[in-house]
């Protein structure tokens, strides 16, 4: 017994430097360290010349307070009752609703959904149903006709209360509006701060290292968040927040909270028509008649279909086996990923994804369960992907001669923009 004393008092005294050198040890992620409020403005969204001629392109997130408040069908959304009361039909469509418990998705009814999801592990993230869009404005900023074409998707996410893993978004800002309850919302720009990005990719491959609780953060296993700005800001019903492409976020739901997160393609509006841009911003319009059932989504560039177009020809070419896909994706990228631990991890993220029953075969029933961000993260990762692989090949390639390494280079750059604009 005596013996374990001295054991103790060791463990006790790391214990006790730990905390006093990094206070925010074993603490949820930005509760504590170098905190930075965000900007915000009241009552008005962001001017849209301002959106994107600074704030995005600049990489810069900022909240719009109470600018949901004004909206017609804003009350119907406080309780699930007058949504059930204001949206005939409401309880039997069908969706598919999220397990945090299983990573399953469950396909049920919505009245189902609502008479279980605050006291079971569900929430639901998926592209706004048609019955909800014509009680949905467009956000000013994004009803310029300069602008639409950029406008990717939009989101409907329902939860209860909660804390989300560790996010990033690598091709696209968002516009996440809070229309019930209150959220806090942590963020971290890669961009300043890049080691960080390798704890949103352990996270979500756990594949050679430790998984990561946003809850109690660990400085020992994760010593690169001891000395970054954590951005912090507490969103309530009404508010708007712009998140910048690159960003680590992490929600943390106090509540039941309903949100629509509007995704915008980061490289094609960067080169919107500015000329344009300025017009919408002094005639300062806003048509609260305009609702998102009046988007035609098909014709903003979205990705998702050929993304589902690419899944869709690996099924159909009898490549549905583990084996199958990365022997296929190996041969098109001309690359051993089973040789190589880092691609290998996240193929198997992909492969993890689409085969949603787990028995190891991909079919198309399960095709058709890709939607909403699941599609979002599946181009993330393939794109990932593919970057990863183009970097590895660039390096092998150090020792050709100056003139063909170049030709190399600039081939294998025009593939993966290729790639990432045909998805």
């Amino acid at each position: 017994m005596n013996s374990l004393l001295p054991v103790l008092l060791v463990a006790l005294v790391n214990l006790n430097f730990c905390s006093q050198s990094n206070p925010g040890h074993l603490k949820p992620f930005g509760s504590v360290g170098s905190l930075v409020n965000i900007e915000e403005i009241r009552g008005n969204y962001v001017d849209v010349l301002k959106l994107f001629t600074y704030y995005l392109p600049r990489s810069e997130p900022i909240v719009s307070r109470r600018v949901l408040i004004n909206e017609e069908s804003f009350y119907m959304w406080k309780t699930d009752e007058k949504l059930e009361n204001e949206i005939r039909g409401l309880a039997k469509v069908n969706i598919y609703a999220d397990s945090l418990s299983n990573s399953q998705r469950i396909q049920m009814k919505f009245g189902e959904f609502l008479d279980r999801y605050q006291n079971e592990a569900l929430y639901f993230a998926d592209n706004v149903p048609d019955i909800f869009r014509s009680h949905l404005t467009v956000p000013q900023p994004l009803q310029c006709p300069a602008v639409l074409p950029v406008l990717q998707s939009a989101i409907l996410v329902m939860n209860g209360i909660n804390s989300s893993p560790l996010m990033i978004n690598e091709e696209y800002d968002s516009l996440a509006c809070l229309f019930r309850g209150n959220k806090q919302f942590v963020l971290v720009n890669t961009d300043k701060h890049p080691d960080t990005r390798q704890i949103v990719m352990t996270d979500n491959q756990q594949a050679g290292g430790s998984h990561f609780n946003p809850d109690k953060v660990n400085f020992n296993q994760f010593p690169m968040l001891k000395d970054v700005d954590y951005h912090v800001t507490n969103l309530t019903a009404g508010d708007c927040i712009f998140i910048p492409v690159h960003w680590i976020f992490h929600e943390r739901s106090f509540d039941s909270t309903i949100a629509v997160v509007y995704s915008i393609h980061h490289k094609q509006a960067l080169n919107v028509d500015l000329n344009e841009v300025q017009a919408c911003s002094n005639s300062n319009k806003y048509d609260r008649s305009f609702t998102l059932d009046q988007v035609d989504f098909s014709s903003t560039g979205n990705e998702a279909p050929s993304l589902k177009d690419v899944i869709i020809n690996l099924v159909k070419s009898n490549s549905n086996t583990y084996d199958k896909w990365l022997e296929t994706l190996s041969r098109y990228l001309s690359f051993d990923m089973s040789s190589d631990v880092e691609t290998a991890a996240i193929f198997d993220e992909l492969y993890g994804i689409l085969d949603h029953d787990g028995n190891g075969e991909i079919v198309m029933s399960e095709i058709d369960l890709i939607d909403g961000p699941h599609q979002h993260h599946l181009s993330d990762l393939l794109y990932e992907m593919f970057e990863l692989v183009d970097r590895k090949q660039k390096n092998k390639s150090t020792k050709k001669p100056p003139a063909q390494k170049e030709i190399d280079e600039t081939d294998e750059h025009l593939h993966l923009e290729n790639y990432k604009t045909d998805l």
